[in-house]
């Protein structure tokens, strides 16, 4: 008998050994610890995936808006009222007043928090709060706080479409 070309190949020689049982499925594969792995539960007031996404990248993009706005108050040389004069310039905790919020709304976004739209709209109110201060100082800088502050709360209403809803349990079908 000739001898296999293959070196993979089984030969007459080898053993084959057979299972009913097909090989185990990676879900159902059993780990180290014994634990299946971890699959995040989707729960009521949560976002979808794409709408984390957007709510994320929005408020991201709205603290790059505030930004913007500390650094064209610092070059045209008139200052908000949360940022100081250059001689005099705030805390450093006050200068970041605007930050606080967005950033919370974007930590929201990627640790996947419930009710975060809610959040957000609260964030955006007090954007506007922060940019009606600042109206009397400078009228400009404040427009852009308020489109800033706009923005945000629309993308925090428009992710209200991207939230699980809870499960209605309906008795019998009639």
């Amino acid at each position: 008998m000739v001898t296999s070309m293959d070196n993979g190949a089984p030969t007459h020689e080898q053993t084959m050994l057979s299972s009913t049982l097909p090989p185990p499925v990676p879900e159902h594969r059993a780990f180290a610890d014994g634990a299946p792995p971890a699959e995040q539960s989707k729960r009521a007031g949560q976002l979808t995936q794409a709408w984390r996404l957007i709510f994320g990248f929005g408020w991201g993009a709205i603290i790059i808006g505030y930004t913007a706005v500390w650094e064209t108050s610092r070059i045209i040389g008139l200052s908000t009222w949360w940022l100081g004069a250059n001689a005099e310039p705030r805390v450093l905790l006050v200068q970041l007043l605007p930050f606080y919020g967005p950033i919370l709304a974007t930590v929201a976004a990627v640790s996947n928090w419930r009710y975060s739209p809610y959040l957000g709209m609260a964030v955006a109110t007090i954007g506007g709060v922060i940019a009606a201060a600042d109206l009397g100082r400078v009228q400009w800088l404040a427009v852009v706080e308020f489109v800033l502050a706009g923005a945000g709360l629309c993308i925090s209403v428009a992710s209200l479409a991207g939230m699980y809803r809870p499960v209605r349990r309906t008795s019998g079908v009639s």
